[in-house]
């Protein structure tokens, strides 16, 4: 009987870790998520910040700090896509098959951050608003192959 005991002891054990490590991948992929609609939110606001300048006719210089910003956001983005999270979430299954087209999309807003970097170091207003287009412009090409869309 102690054997018996034993092994169904260790059964329980075995399919309660299996049930905990169930609930921690579901909990693990909604926060990361959580961390890409966050992110995302961060981004768009960064956008709107710079837009507001740009309308304002601010100090252009100032932009460099949010095109900084979003190059790190963008950084940290694209980490933020690992096997399995694709549950509850707006990115489309694209983001996992064709992660190296992602990846050179997100090359590709990275490269767009820079150019609106150097055209607000300029302080040159056209160069700062043609920069922001391309950024727009890198962004929704993004968007268009790898998020859903809104409904």
């Amino acid at each position: 009987m102690k054997k018996q005991t034993l092994v169904g002891a260790v059964i329980g054990v075995l399919a309660a870790g299996m049930m905990a490590g169930g609930a921690t991948i579901a909990l693990a992929q909604a926060d990361v998520v959580k961390e890409r609609q966050e992110n995302r939110k961060a981004t768009a606001g960064q956008m709107r910040a710079i837009k507001g300048v740009i309308d304002s006719k601010g100090d252009m210089k100032a932009v460099v700090a949010s095109a900084a910003k979003l190059k790190e956001l963008e950084a940290a983005f694209v980490k933020l896509f690992p096997a399995g999270s694709d549950k509850d979430s707006k990115a489309l299954p694209t983001v996992w098959s064709d992660m190296p087209g992602f990846l050179a999309a997100s090359k590709n807003a990275d490269a767009a951050y820079d150019k609106l970097a150097i055209a607000a170091g300029s302080g040159d207003l056209a160069a700062v608003t043609a920069a922001f287009g391309d950024t727009g412009k890198a962004c929704g090409a993004c968007h268009d192959k790898f998020r859903a869309k809104a409904n």
